[in-house]
């Protein structure tokens, strides 16, 4: 694992790119109105080939169809299996289907849109920290964790720029294979298997120009998610997130801003539903740091991007990512703030885009391999 310290001057940077972004022209506001008559269908694969020193060798594949039905409707399917010394280390399957899809969908005024997407995930390196900033990564405790769920997801498009949605998602969280003899074995394996499932809520103003690969405009989320049907979980997490899309340089360097504020209360948390930071997830995107390093009641998070052409459809990225949790957001310590900085690369396909990241901080190095840009 390499090891560097990330410097100061970062969020001095951050600040001095945020103001760099809202002097920039003012973004092109999208004039569709309601989704034209007209076919869509194209397909796009992707093979994966990779190597990470976590999980070892990883292969599979990503495979999305659009408009084969000539409803609008798309179909995404993703296998990727990772093995390391003759062991297998995770098995990630996700299919989704949606109708409208998310790009055909974008910037027009819809009557409904639908969502079903089924997961399983299983890790069989996943670490816990405990809760806190102050949470040691000496204290690391591995273990085995599954996921299993199930979701739909019914939207309407009120506008071109205005969307609300509604869904229901239901999960099964497994903890098993907790090692021994480390800070929270005693507390992993007390939970076993928890049923946790939970409903969503969320408004969304969007100006932005793509779900793939935005380059100007705004959008604004607010989402709450609210467990029910469950007596194993018990909590309300409740979300703001902007982002700010500008081109800079001409007509295919784009700069990227997001800040993010989260809050979770209630009584029965699984503890990855706790607002949380580290990884390359779209929600948690510190990636110089291991996923779910840091776990609280409360975060805030910012993430700036410079993303710019290569050749043909492969582009690169620098980033910096800056965050803290705490126990409310009144008590969030902004003077404590966790840092990392990367560089990444970016393959353009017609129905997503392939990611690659390499983040740096303090505690280490983070290597990422996913779809779809974290903002």
């Amino acid at each position: 694992m390499l090891i560097r310290k990330a410097p100061r001057i970062g969020c001095l940077a951050i600040c001095l790119l945020c103001v760099f972004s809202l002097a920039a022209p003012a973004a092109q506001e999208v004039t569709q109105d309601t989704i034209p008559d007209k076919s869509y269908k194209s397909w796009s694969p992707m093979p994966i080939v990779m190597y990470d020193t976590d999980i070892g060798f990883g292969f599979g594949g990503k495979v999305k169809f659009v408009d084969f039905l000539k409803m609008k409707e798309s179909f995404d399917l993703i296998v990727f299996q990772a093995i390391k010394d003759k062991k297998w280390m995770e098995n990630w399957y996700v299919f989704t289907f949606s109708i409208p899809d998310f790009e055909i969908r974008q910037g027009k005024r819809y009557g409904l849109s639908f969502d079903l997407k089924a997961e399983y995930d299983k890790y069989l390196h996943y670490s816990y920290y405990g809760l806190g900033r102050d949470s040691s990564k000496d204290d690391e405790t591995i273990f085995a964790h599954a996921m299993k769920s199930i979701g739909v997801t019914f939207g309407m498009g009120i506008s071109p720029k205005f969307v609300a949605q509604v869904g229901y998602s239901v999960r099964w969280l497994e903890y098993t294979d907790v090692t021994p003899n480390r800070p929270f074995t005693d507390v992993l394996q007390q939970f076993g298997k928890q049923y946790a499932p939970y409903a969503t809520m969320s408004a969304r103003y969007d100006t932005s120009n793509s779900q793939i690969h935005p380059t100007r405009g705004i959008l604004v989320l607010l989402q709450d998610d609210i467990a029910m049907g469950s007596k194993d979980a018990n909590f309300n997490r409740l979300t703001f997130d902007f982002r700010n899309y500008r081109l800079v340089f001409g007509e295919k360097d784009v700069f990227a801003w997001r800040v993010l504020f989260q809050s979770v209360t209630g009584d029965k948390i699984p503890y990855f539903d706790y607002a949380s930071l580290g990884g390359g997830t779209l929600m948690n995107s510190m990636r110089g740091y291991a996923i779910n390093r840091f776990l609280d009641r409360a975060k805030f998070l910012a993430n700036v991007e410079y993303r710019f052409p290569i050749w043909w459809r492969l582009g690169g990225n620098v980033f910096i990512d800056a965050g803290t949790v705490g126990p409310s957001l009144g008590g969030l310590n902004f003077g404590k703030m966790a840092l990392d900085y990367g560089l990444g690369l970016r393959f353009y396909l017609p129905d997503f885009t392939v990611r690659v990241d390499v983040g740096f901080s303090n505690e280490g190095m983070g290597l990422y391999f996913n779809f779809g840009h974290i903002f």
